[in-house]
């Protein structure tokens, strides 16, 4: 999630079963036929299902999700508190509901990367409510496929986003150890003026040394014909793999970076800089995160700035998230790829370049 915070074989893994869940869920409006020549494709292409989610039970699957409880506002002066309640995060018909809703609510102040967290304590207020699941611990990767199926919610100051994070933060904070974002949007279907409504996705990644130090190269994306992506469900995702992180959006590869335009640096425990690896940060475990956040530094600031009260409440919906690996090369991720020469390459930032 963008941080403005203060600034060719079928594969063992992939059966039967798990093609019949792509057909499945053909029931959220869905061209099941076209569903069905994804899965084929992923499976002739050596991708190998490792995790997934279809949000087929009555409740967020705790073997798979933790909750964020905080009023933190996310470092980037959102305006919600996160809830672990059914009324922020709920699953039924096989969907999983991300609800933003006004309401005034209290928790804790900081997150519970602070050691001063508390998770009963209320000591700060906020406006609205909504969720945030986090795979940490329960699932998290280096290198592969990562596809999440959403329909997304629309008004001034909505914020979803479909994210990475590091588990282990190895180059140290945020943004030293990186964060890919598969998806994030803000303020769809807003009309500035006389424009068209905002349609706009975006792919981004943070990199760099630790904030205020960070710098963000990414992409954003416009569905064909003038299809918001607020209006129906669409298939978000990324093809990571060492060196090269690469966006989908159905299928359409719009955007790719590469290693020569990351970087990270970072403080050892000595006190002393020191470059990380040249694929660093993006060589090391990530997990997964799927949000609703409300107002904040990026919403409230642009189009028609703020948040406006009566959009809500809104919700994000996601019908999957499944998590693949190429059975060609699990150590580095290549050899599953699919490429579009025409996708925008993305040049990015080098640590020359922060200097100038």
């Amino acid at each position: 999630m963008t941080h403005f915070a203060n600034n060719n074989s079928l594969l063992p893994g992939l059966t039967a079963l798990t093609l019949a869940s792509f057909i499945l869920s053909g029931c959220h409006s869905v061209d099941t036929e076209s569903q069905t020549q994804t899965a084929t494709s992923l499976v002739n292409a050596g991708w190998q299902m490792v995790w997934q989610d279809e949000f087929d039970g009555n409740a967020v699957n705790a073997n798979k999700w933790s909750f964020a409880v905080d009023c933190y506002g996310g470092g980037n002066n959102e305006a919600q508190c996160y809830t672990a309640r059914a009324e922020n995060a709920s699953v039924a018909d096989g969907l999983l509901t991300i609800t933003a809703i006004k309401e005034r609510f209290s928790g804790p102040a900081v997150n519970d990367s602070d050691p001063s967290y508390e998770v009963n304590d209320t000591s700060k207020t906020l406006d609205y409510t909504s969720a945030r699941l986090v795979s940490k611990n329960k699932g998290d990767w280096k290198f592969g496929r990562f596809e999440i199926r959403a329909k997304l919610p629309q008004g001034q100051g909505t914020w979803p986003a479909i994210w990475m994070l590091p588990t282990d933060w190895v180059y140290g904070p945020w943004a030293g150890s990186g964060e890919i974002d598969i998806m994030e949007a803000v303020n769809l279907k807003v009309v500035v003026e006389d424009s068209a409504p905002v349609s706009a996705v975006h792919g981004t990644l943070h990199y760099g040394k630790q904030w205020p130090n960070n710098v963000y190269t990414g992409q954003e994306y416009h569905l064909a014909n003038g299809v918001n992506p607020a209006d129906d469900f669409h298939v978000y995702a990324v093809e990571w793999q060492q060196d090269e992180i690469r966006w989908y959006v159905d299928d359409v590869h719009f955007a790719t970076q590469r290693s020569s335009g990351w970087y990270s640096q970072y403080i050892d425990n000595k006190g002393e800089t020191v470059n990380a690896p040249n694929d660093a940060p993006f060589n090391q475990p990530f997990h997964l995160l799927l949000n609703l956040a409300v107002g904040g530094d990026w919403a409230a600031n642009v189009h028609n700035k703020g948040i406006d009260p009566e959009v809500f409440p809104q919700s994000m919906l996601v019908d999957y998230v499944r998590v693949y690996q190429c059975g060609d090369s699990p150590t580095t991720g290549a050899g599953c790829e699919t490429i579009d020469e025409d996708a925008q390459l993305v040049s990015g930032k080098t640590l020359t370049d922060t200097i100038q």
